[in-house]
């Protein structure tokens, strides 16, 4: 990965895959030199369909995603961790993956052992799959026209994220202070020096046993709240769509079921 927050490469990946796949997962990391900083999955399942086979059933759709933000989860950078595992990767059709990126898979995709629950960065990808005989190229350019259609999805507006801690029980024993954190990206994550500080977490408290077998946080009527402020990219038109969807949906359900 280059020395950038934000890297650019502009850059297709060619693999070749075998329908049906053997595997369900596409896995990709985001690689800096050896060490590796986070990784992603998509699911082959989620990302297409082989229809079915009656002869007026639903046509399935091969593999495709995006463009779309893709984000990367690993180990905080000072949490103490183990050696990844990376393997090769096989495949028979060919797919292409392509993106402007925050951070980018190297080739071949690595299959990573080790994983972690800390945001590390996304990635502005697309994936497409196309039938035929896979071609001798491993990666290309993305065609600029391509990339002047993806800019108009990028422009960005500011949200909130509010949470209300109620109760927090059945935690373990301990003379450790504990507390919660609330974080959206890297907004909220009191590791991370880049971000605004924001109240995204709650008070350290004790954990009191509760009599039986657990452990509990004595918030009783004072309840914490955190708040936290980011931007990103608008996709209003995508969950508008998607909640009248779904609304409908319901109200089928509600009406005949």
């Amino acid at each position: 990965m280059p020395p950038d927050a934000n890297p650019v490469w502009n850059e297709v990946f060619f693999f070749p895959l075998r329908l049906p796949p053997i595997c369900d997962e596409i896995q990709l990391a985001i690689l800096s030199g050896s060490k590796m900083l986070g990784t992603a999955t998509l699911h082959l399942s989620q990302i297409s369909s082989a229809g079915a086979e009656l002869e007026e059933g639903i046509p399935g759709f091969l593999p495709c995603f995006g463009p779309s933000f893709l984000p990367f989860y690993g180990p905080r950078p000072d949490a103490a961790r183990t050696p990844s595992t990376v393997s090769g990767w096989q495949g028979g059709d060919s797919t292409h993956l392509g993106g402007d990126t925050r951070s980018a898979p190297s080739l071949p995709p690595p299959i990573l052992q080790n994983s972690g629950v800390a945001y590390r960065g996304r990635v502005l990808l697309e994936v497409s799959t196309h039938m035929g005989t896979p071609d001798e190229r491993q990666r290309d350019t993305i065609a600029p026209e391509d990339i002047i259609r993806v800019q108009r999805h990028l422009p960005r507006r500011q949200f909130g994220l509010c949470g209300v801690f109620y109760s927090a029980t059945m935690l373990p024993a301990g003379p450790e202070l504990l507390r919660f954190e609330l974080s959206l990206g890297n907004n909220g994550d009191t590791g991370d020096v880049t971000c605004k500080p924001a109240a995204s977490v709650t008070p350290h408290g004790c954990p009191l046993f509760d009599g039986n077998r657990y452990h509990y946080l004595p918030w009783y009527g004072d309840k914490p709240v955190v708040a936290v402020t980011s931007s990103w990219e608008d996709a209003s038109h995508r969950w508008d769509a998607l909640n009248l969807l779904r609304a409908v949906c319901r109200r089928l359900v509600s009406t005949h079921g």
